[in-house]
């Protein structure tokens, strides 16, 4: 769960401000504790899920902020491959990203219960 890994599943450039990304893993990792208590954030599935709550809550934020022009993520404009998203495209995006993090999580739960059901059954 770096900047790193939420650039590698979203596709989005280097120029994405790492401090951007940095200030919504850290609420994510914060929105998945509350998820799932007690998971150490240590498997793939956990990190990647944290990646993903991350680019849900960022899209939005970071296509508003390039689409009307805030001089913090103009310099995103510079990257060859990039494109900014409409409100719309960026809240499906959102919702896709979302939609990932939930697949992460509930395969976390469902290992976090069969693991419970084995220790009570022993």
């Amino acid at each position: 769960m770096t900047p790193q890994r939420v650039r590698e599943l979203t596709g989005w450039p280097p120029e994405v401000p790492e401090e951007m990304i940095l200030s919504h893993l850290g609420l994510a990792q914060r929105q998945f504790a509350q998820r799932l208590p007690g998971v150490a954030p240590s498997s793939q599935d956990a990190q990647d899920a944290i990646s993903w709550l991350a680019a849900a809550s960022l899209a939005p934020l970071l296509h508003a902020f390039a689409l009307s022009g805030a001089a913090k993520v103009g310099r995103l404009e510079g990257a060859v491959e990039w494109r900014f998203l409409t409100p719309v495209e960026a809240q499906a995006f959102a919702r896709h990203c979302q939609d990932e993090a939930e697949k992460c999580i509930s395969r976390l739960a469902g290992m976090q219960a069969a693991w419970a059901i084995f220790l009570a059954s022993v």
